[in-house]
């Protein structure tokens, strides 16, 4: 599987990057300063991309490249303020998606998002986080409309633990877990979600044990 990487120099997106030639697939890793990216590997391509730039997400699509696959691992600046870095982005990426015909797509977003974390903590945490998550939600949307084969990822509080693969999913509300997943480990799920279709429409929670 040839898999298009945004956000690759990230935590959850870099390490994404690793397991995916660790597993044999071909990997075009999107980044802003290649320079920056120490990763080498014969099945990976390192392509500079500001994905808030239309032509440069365009570009990516060029030259007949064949993507089987898209892994959004991007994030935002923005903090807990309001913003659309999210949906910008997307914005730029989905219209090609739907250009070229690539209908998978695995998208990292955040526990929250489905409005699922119950309880006045659950509540209060929502709260806190509700520019970020509205701007994943517009986002989302944004691939739902397109009508894409996604799964949406919603890990809980990630940590720059050790990959362990070992963590519990959720489709309906929020695993019973440990309320915190090491990067590594929601990479590895995004993996095993690309190379698996019973995932897709799914919207998943992660967490550890």
């Amino acid at each position: 599987m040839h898999i298009l990487v945004f956000g690759a120099s990230g935590g959850v997106g870099k390490s994404l990057v690793e397991q995916a030639l660790t597993n044999g697939d071909e990997v075009t890793a999107t980044v802003r300063t290649p320079e920056k990216f120490n990763l080498q590997h014969p099945s990976l391509h390192i392509r500079r991309c500001d994905a808030f730039e239309t032509a440069d997400v365009a570009a990516l699509f060029a030259d007949n490249c064949h993507y089987d696959a898209v892994a959004s691992a991007l994030n935002t600046n923005q903090g807990i303020k309001p913003g659309n870095d999210l949906q910008r982005m997307l914005s730029n990426i989905v219209p090609q998606l739907q250009k070229h015909r690539i209908q998978r797509i695995v998208y990292c977003a955040s526990a929250g998002v489905d409005n699922e974390l119950e309880g006045e903590r659950g509540q209060a945490a929502m709260e806190f986080l509700r520019h970020p998550l509205a701007d994943h939600r517009s986002a989302i949307e944004q691939i739902q409309v397109a009508g894409l084969a996604a799964t949406i990822v919603r890990p809980l509080g990630l940590t720059h633990g050790t990959f362990s693969g070992n963590y519990i999913e959720a489709v309906q509300g929020i695993p019973a877990g440990s309320g915190r997943i090491a990067r590594a480990d929601v990479a590895h799920f995004m993996l095993k979600a690309l190379h698996n279709d019973a995932y897709i429409g799914q919207s998943v929670a992660l967490s550890g044990v």
